[in-house]
Order: C-alpha cells, then structure tokens, then sequence
C-alpha cells in the first residue's frame, strides 16, 4: 500500500482530472481561487459530492511575499498567475505551521554540471587521430628511392596457410560476437509505458521504505513544482509521484545576446528591443554560467505582421507600448462622471434614482473611457495585439 501524505496543498489540475485525492493525502487544503477557476458543469457536479473533506483555507501575505520573492530569484514569476502564488503560499504557510521553517532555502541552488575529468589537463600535441606538426617541420627528410622500394616488395613471401587460419579464426569470433536475440525490453509496451513516462519525467514513485512527506503539493505546472523544490518542499504529481529536477530561468535578447535575471522585465536593457526570451542556466565546474537554448523552437513572429500606426497625443490618447518608457496617459473619466449624490440632501431618493445625472457630453464619455481606466477591445491601435472573444453559448 502506497503511503499517504498528511496535509496536501491541492492545485486546479487535480479537480480537472478527477484524481482520486482520497488515495493520496489524507488531510486536503485549497484556496478559494482554485475552486472559482472551476467552469465546466461536470467538474462543478463533482466538487457537490467530492469524496473527501476538502478544506479552504486563507494565506497570509508574509508567505505570499515570501514566496513571489524567491519566484523571482528562481525567474519563475512571470509564468505565475496570482493563483499559482496563492497555491505555494499556502504550502509555505502549512510548512510553516506543521514543520517549522527548518529545511525552507531563502536562496535557490544553482545547478552546476561537473566534469568527470579536467580537459585542461590533456596534451593537444597527443591527441589520437590528429597530427600536429612541430616547430621544426619545415626542416627537410631524406625520401628513399623509388627502386629500392619495389626490390625490398619484391623480396618479400606469401604464405596461403596464414590466410586459412585467420579465416577459420575470423568465423569463429563471429559465432561468439554475434548479436544476442531481441526482447521486448527495450521497446516501449502497453505494459511498461507507465514506467517509462515515470523515466522520461524525473520522477520517483513513493515507496513503503521511504516516509512519505507531512506537507505536499499537488500541481502540474512546472513552475509550481520549480519554485517548491527549490525552497525545499515536496511536490506530488497526480499520480503520486516525486518530482526531483529543478531549473534555474534568466532572460536571453535574441536581438543583441545579452543576458539579464530581472523576471520581470518585458523589454530588454541594452538593446531596448521587445525581444527577451526565457532559457535555462547552469554553472558549470569553473563557475562559468552555460545557457541551454531550445533551437528547434521558433521565434513567435507576433508583432512584426503588420505596421503600427502613428502615434496621436491628447488626454486620452492609445497608443501601444513600444519602449520601457514610454509615457503613457491616465485614462481617467470626467468629474461629471466620478461625482455621486449627496445623501444629505433633502431631494435624495435611495437607491437608484431616476433624476441622477449622467455624463454623456464630455470626451471620455464618448470615447468609452471607463472608471477603472479599462479601453474597450475597438480602440486598441495595435493590431498585432490577440483579442480574445468567447463564444456564444
């Protein structure tokens, strides 16, 4: 029997899939963001008659800063939503509660990949299959002469009885060296693909040996799992498994090559260019920081369809962000439209009065212009920006 964790943090995914929570943890925590990120009828069906005790539970914002802190170092923040940081604050404020702050990093591990031996230390005059020519190769060598090569040829014995026992020698090193049968261990199965998966993935089943962890979480989302296995908490996938492979993430401009480890930039610092691109890093054995580049990935080539328009000033200007300075207008909304009924007058109806005045003149009224500084979708002069619209039901 597999054992079971104590306290388990719980992220979407778990619910989209009907996984069986029963069977993994025995305590079951969540946050109330993960329940509303819920849509589909059926998975909202299921959450009704839920198994298990699923407990809600509220974060407290010393474990949110602390978490969204150490997702910057790792630069896993900008993959992050506020939900996914809700998800490891509580985690971190469990861990806090049951176990203490022993064994929590402040600081991630940078990998770091080391040598089996020190390649400095190999002569490159010595290499096999290579000739290097001295310093003195320019000094002259004394060739033999042509006849007395082929009289010193000449000269020499053929013996046939050496070629048939090197035959015989020959087919019998073939018996002995001959490939062994094929079996089915080396291919992938209906029956062992699982374990192959498990392979593929890094991950390590928990076994009876082994005691399980007091507090986990349960995520797919590899950012999750980087950030948690950094601080030093466990992480469960859906099928119960140990994640154990971590990442480190910089910056990479494929315009001018520069690096950068601020997450949270969108354009980049020496060249200015939108064109920053997240990479692993590690260090190698001479502290050397190694970029691992995806290039079968390609470049996205959003924003470089179509040409921007011109830009326009005024108050209520939209114009699309091109640079990290760029100034950019407040948006706001008349004072007509921000003022509100006096309650103290003697005319004041509550609630929703007929006679209460609306702005409907003025500039932002009828460019759309809303409180809360939103731009309707058809005032967006950019066109390399994705409008996403829903469906009609």
């Amino acid at each position: 029997m597999t054992p079971k964790v104590e306290h388990l943090v719980v992220d979407t995914s778990a619910f989209i899939r009907n996984t069986q929570l029963q069977e993994i943890a025995e305590n079951l925590f969540t946050v109330a963001e993960v329940v509303n990120e819920i849509k589909s009828k059926r998975q909202l069906r299921r959450l009704v008659v839920l198994p298990y005790e699923l407990q809600l539970k509220d974060v407290d914002p010393e474990s949110v800063a602390a978490v969204k802190a150490f997702s910057m170092k790792t630069g896993d923040y900008p993959a992050l939503s506020s939900t996914d940081l809700k998800v490891l604050a509580l985690t971190y404020q469990l861990h806090k509660e049951k176990l203490g702050l022993d064994g929590i990093k402040t600081e991630p591990t940078t990998n770091k990949s080391i040598e089996a031996f020190d390649h400095s230390l190999i002569s490159s005059a010595n290499v096999v299959g290579f000739h290097l020519p001295s310093s003195d190769s320019g000094s002259e060598q004394e060739v033999p002469d042509i006849d007395e090569v082929t009289k010193k040829l000449g000269s020499l014995e053929c013996n046939g009885s050496d070629n048939e026992e090197e035959e015989e020698e020959d087919e019998e090193e073939e018996e002995y060296d001959s490939d062994p049968p094929l079996d089915d261990d080396d291919w992938i199965t209906p029956g062992n693909v699982a374990d192959a998966k498990r392979e593929l993935s890094g991950a390590a089943e928990l076994s009876e040996d082994s005691p399980p962890p007091k507090v986990a979480c349960l995520s797919t989302d590899f950012a999750i799992q980087n950030v948690l296995k950094q601080m030093g908490l466990s992480v469960v996938t859906l099928e119960g498994l140990l994640i154990r492979q971590v990442r480190t993430f910089i910056l990479r401009c494929y315009a001018c090559f520069k690096t950068t480890s601020l997450m949270d930039k969108v354009f980049c610092p020496n060249c200015g260019n939108k064109t920053l691109k997240r990479v692993a890093v590690t260090v190698d054995n001479e502290g050397k920081e190694v970029i691992h580049i995806n290039f079968r990935r390609p470049i996205t080539s959003r924003g470089k369809k179509f040409p921007l328009p011109k830009f326009k000033g005024g108050k209520h200007s939209n114009n699309p962000i091109i640079c990290e300075d760029q100034r950019v207008p407040q948006q706001r909304p008349s004072k007509v439209a921000l003022s509100k009924m006096n309650p103290l007058e003697p005319d004041y109806i509550a609630g929703v009065s007929p006679f209460t005045v609306r702005d409907v003149n003025s500039r932002a009224a009828v460019l759309g212009v809303l409180p809360g500084g939103e731009v309707k979708y058809w005032m967006r002069k950019n066109p390399n920006q994705v409008v996403k619209r829903r469906r009609k039901k």
